[in-house]
């Protein structure tokens, strides 16, 4: 069979700095032990961070091998009843039964380790008070081990995918083109997953299967150590992305080289984005990828000039939106000067005809002043004269003046005697 697979796992800063383990788990098969095999597997298990879930790490390596050991027992049983199911069309329905029997095999293995293994009082501290009731009176202990799970499966027959919880499984199809077919539960968002542990796991969990008419050229599963380092609205954009370099990797520089690199990218993401847990796993076929590898180029090629243009529309929008500012600010100083200009001149003209208007309001009350000390000083006058008259009419003559004007009496008595007397 054509296939090879693939798993890498590594421990998130985020954990390794609080003296946390790694709570992911990936493996594949076959591997080194194993020449050859009918299928090629990988699986993929984030257990959860909650402190309701303390041993979240083992359940995910529970997770994975019990997907891997019921999947390879699906394979052996459905070998010889492979042509009359598919005739039949239900094969999806035996994969849903599968993941049943991956639920079943996972909670043997928890019950087989809490009970070999009891709850401590450690374990229990950080527990919230609900969980730890029902954990002291041994009642849903498997929720201790919440885990996530995607595995998938490729023969030269048919193919399929299993995922419970968050992560991602993407698709790379012979015609180059990419695809995530096991549709998304929208009850994860964030740091919030349904989980292997929930009482309707298996009604819940989603599944793909298809037979060999479309068997992909590789298949990609992550935890969400990987997926939450992009943006959620084009999540899909940038791991397509990042699984056409991983799958032009494979084609330029052969499969065990890969896998180490694949090693360093998941080390980059635990270390240097997120900081999570991080697994990478999967399943590719390395004449087919090699075969599709002159489309990949071209795609990497085109977005590289798509990046290049909206980089060069981002700069020129940049460069317009700075000149627009300067321009404005430009503007904005000339308004200003100009409404600074205005205002002094609006001041000194109503300070001028402030001043205008003071002295014309000084001048009028000069000349009202004038004019009434004019009036004044007439009435002063008048009043003299009519006073003078008066005092001359009713007032007895003065010494000195009655002296002279007596003098001048009797002179002109005498006169008129002399007069008199040389007339007789």
């Amino acid at each position: 069979m054509p296939y090879k697979s693939f798993s890498t796992t590594v421990a998130g800063i985020s954990h390794t700095k609080h003296g946390k383990g790694c709570e992911d788990h990936s493996l594949h098969y076959p591997d080194y032990s194993v020449k050859s095999a009918p299928l090629a597997l990988a699986v993929v298990a984030d257990g959860h961070g909650d402190d309701n879930c303390f041993r979240s790490a083992r359940g995910a390596k529970f997770a994975a091998s019990a997907a891997r050991d019921a999947i390879i027992k699906f394979e052996d049983w459905l070998r010889p009843r492979l042509l009359q199911i598919m005739k039949r069309k239900v094969f999806e329905e035996y994969i849903h039964n599968l993941v049943n029997h991956i639920i079943k095999e996972w909670r043997g293995k928890v019950k087989l380790d809490y009970t070999g293994n009891p709850v401590t009082g450690e374990e229990l501290f950080h527990v919230g008070e609900k969980y730890q009731k029902r954990y002291a009176a041994g009642q849903d202990l498997h929720h201790a081990y919440g885990t996530t799970l995607i595995a998938t499966a490729i023969t030269k027959d048919y193919w399929f995918g299993i995922h419970i919880g968050d992560g991602r499984f993407t698709v790379l199809y012979p015609d180059g083109t990419f695809d995530q077919p096991v549709s998304w539960d929208e009850r994860c968002y964030l740091n919030v997953t349904t989980s292997i542990c929930d009482d309707d796991a298996a009604k819940s969990a989603r599944v793909y299967a298809l037979a060999s008419e479309k068997l992909p050229a590789a298949v990609f599963l992550c935890s969400d150590g990987v997926d939450d380092n992009y943006p959620v609205e084009e999540n899909e954009k940038y791991l397509y992305k990042l699984y056409r370099t991983v799958a032009l990797t494979f084609a330029e520089d052969g499969f065990d080289s890969t896998c180490g690199q694949l090693k360093d990218l998941a080390n980059s993401f635990a270390t240097k984005g997120k900081g999570d847990d991080t697994s990478i796993a999967g399943i590719i076929d390395m004449e087919a990828v090699k075969n599709i590898a002159p489309i990949l180029r071209k795609q990497a090629e085109a977005d590289d000039q798509k990046a290049a243009a909206e980089k060069a529309d981002k700069a020129e929008a940049v460069r317009l939106a700075a000149e627009k500012a300067a321009a404005e600010k430009v503007a904005k100083a000339e308004a200003a000067r100009i409404a600074t200009e205005k205002a002094e001149a609006d001041k000194a003209a109503s300070a001028a005809e402030a001043a205008l208007r003071e002295k014309e309001a000084k001048l009028v009350a000069e000349k009202a002043a004038a004019e009434k000390a004019a009036a004044e000083k007439a009435n002063a006058a008048e009043d003299a004269v009519v006073i003078q008259a008066y005092e001359k009419q009713t007032a007895p003559a003065q010494h000195s003046d009655d002296l002279n004007a007596y003098g001048e009496f009797e002179h002109s008595k005498k006169i008129d005697i002399i007069i008199e007397d040389k007339n007789p």
